[in-house]
């Protein structure tokens, strides 16, 4: 499993992943490795954040990237719908016999299969257009929904073990804040879903992207200081219930 987090801020957008793969049934014994690569950069202003099956995934990310390159692509839409088509054109190639949208019920009961499961988060900005405010969007697509596009209008986004994550970011999140700020939010979010459930864990992943800047892949010890400063915050956090350092 995994968690995949998107948020729009003021000045920009961050998305932000674990790295933790899990194999095998979670409802028995699994395996883990914490190395896996769940955030691309996809272009200039786009990145792409994946969760489910991660060979799969990031097999078409890697097709996908090489076809953006060769047609000199940028902004949110054009990137997802790049991705869209490819995951799409792979899945049918790939899965022929296997329908896009199987029922639910027949699947859960064993008598139909499924496709393997497969999530995307986009983030990035549109096209700059000289005199207009640039314009963010976050996007979805699931396997389980023939990758059709879903807009996240809300100001964040979310896949994978989302249960606490949706929780935090419900009491905490404020689209006015800036990137720095939410960067440290995107990576508590993570390493407090981790503290919970195991199906979440390794190194966080982060990219932020600014109309300025574009994307930036954040340096592993970077990332680990932010995570470092968070725990000083929760620290914060639980004396204040206490009155502790009051005389």
């Amino acid at each position: 499993m995994t968690l995949l987090v998107a948020l729009r801020g003021k000045d920009g957008l961050v998305l932000a992943a674990d790295s933790r793969g899990t194999f095998g049934d979670p409802r028995g014994i699994t395996a883990q490795n914490d190395s896996q690569q769940k955030a691309h950069v996809l272009a200039p202003h786009v990145a792409v954040l994946q969760a489910g099956t991660g060979e799969i995934g990031t097999l078409i990310v890697k097709e996908v990237a090489s076809e953006i390159a060769g047609q000199s692509l940028d902004g949110a839409t054009s990137v997802m719908n790049a991705l869209r088509n490819r995951a799409r054109e792979d899945y049918n190639q790939w899965f022929p016999s296997v329908p896009a949208i199987p029922a639910p019920a027949l699947v859960q009961s064993g008598q139909a299969p499924a496709r393997p499961d497969l999530a995307f988060v986009i983030g990035g900005y549109e096209p700059i257009i000289e005199g207009q405010p640039p314009t963010p969007a976050l996007y979805h697509l699931l396997s389980q929904l023939d990758f059709a596009p879903m807009l996240s209008d809300y100001g964040f986004a979310v896949q994978g073990v989302a249960q606490y994550a949706l929780y935090l970011l419900n009491r905490l999140y404020e689209q006015d804040r800036t990137v720095d700020e939410l960067t440290s939010l995107a990576v508590y979010v993570i390493t407090e879903t981790a503290s919970q459930d195991g199906k979440v864990g390794g190194p966080v992943q982060v990219v932020t992207i600014t109309p300025e800047e574009g994307c930036n892949l954040l340096d592993a010890s970077l990332v680990s200081d932010v995570a470092v400063g968070n725990e000083a915050r929760s620290r914060a956090l639980r004396d204040s219930f206490f009155n502790r350092g009051k005389k």
